[in-house]
């Protein structure tokens, strides 16, 4: 009996068997890839559903990855580079682009449904951040994140074991979505989803910036963070009645804002709120 998703392996061995990258596959091809699998597709199926599905998942892992390094070798043969070259140059840097722990997720993204392009701008500002040598003038990012698209939705039209699971996952979000409109699940991990905050939010992505900055790649939030100073409230907030008056009387009809208040009394609430002492907004969290 053949093991599901061995087609798709043997598809992949048939891809790179020409290919001047070839090597960065088969060292991938060797390795069991639990981790890999699970990264690459974390934004994109499940968890649960990679977990019942390693083998599939790693055989459409290989292909796609051996379309993708089709794609970048044949850029590399438009920039006028030769094999040799290719291998000589760029083969390692190649190889730990694409077990970059960003890269991965932002290559996974292509099985989302309706993907039409991954994002070529982070890939290439990945590349430039992070790896060397630059690719040469006139590499096209942009064609490549295109060219991958079109080959992972081709590779998922002719393989019912990915169909499959990917309508699981369609279903499995749906399911989300209603248990989000009837509130916190009970069992809601807290503790794991400000974990996951931190490790998303702790660092500044300011790439779209600077492409070049390397001295960001560590800049923590924290480190340019000025949380707001506040004054404790009694009755009213002053700044409410300085807004324009349409405004007012919206909030007003809208019974979040009471009856208007003299220019004596304001001046008398500006007083009080004005005595209140600073503190910051952390202290009140």
């Amino acid at each position: 009996m053949v093991e599901p998703g061995t087609a798709l392996s043997s598809v992949g061995t048939l891809i790179v068997k020409n290919l001047e990258l070839k090597q960065i596959w088969l060292k991938l091809q060797q390795e069991k890839l639990e981790e890999y699998v699970s990264d690459f597709f974390k934004d994109c199926i499940p968890e649960g559903v990679v977990l019942a599905s390693p083998n599939v998942l790693k055989n459409a892992l290989l292909e796609v990855l051996a379309k993708f390094l089709t794609i970048i070798e044949d850029e590399l043969f438009e920039c006028d580079l030769s094999g040799a070259e290719i291998r000589d140059t760029y083969q390692v840097a190649i190889e730990q682009f694409i077990r970059d722990d960003d890269v991965k997720p932002l290559l996974g993204k292509a099985f989302e449904k309706n993907c039409r392009v991954i994002d070529a701008n982070q890939l290439r500002s990945i590349w430039v951040q992070r790896y060397s040598p630059d690719m040469p003038t006139g590499f096209n990012w942009d064609g490549i994140a295109k060219q991958y698209v079109k080959d992972v939705r081709r590779i998922v039209r002719n393989s019912p074991e990915l169909e499959e699971l990917l309508e699981l996952e369609i279903q499995e979000s749906i399911e989300e979505k209603v248990r989000e409109i009837a509130g916190v699940s009970p069992d809601f991990n807290l503790t794991k989803y400000q974990e996951g905050l931190r490790e998303r939010y702790s660092n500044l992505n300011l790439s779209s910036l600077d492409t070049t900055g390397c001295a960001y790649n560590e800049l923590k939030l924290w480190q340019v963070f000025i949380p707001q100073n506040v004054r404790q409230v009694h009755q009213i907030v002053p700044q409410v009645y300085e807004l324009p008056k349409e405004h007012q009387r919206r909030l007003r009809e809208s019974n979040q804002l009471d009856t208007e208040i003299s220019i004596e009394e304001l001046t008398d609430y500006k007083q009080v709120y004005s005595q209140q002492p600073i503190c910051s907004k952390l202290s009140c969290i």
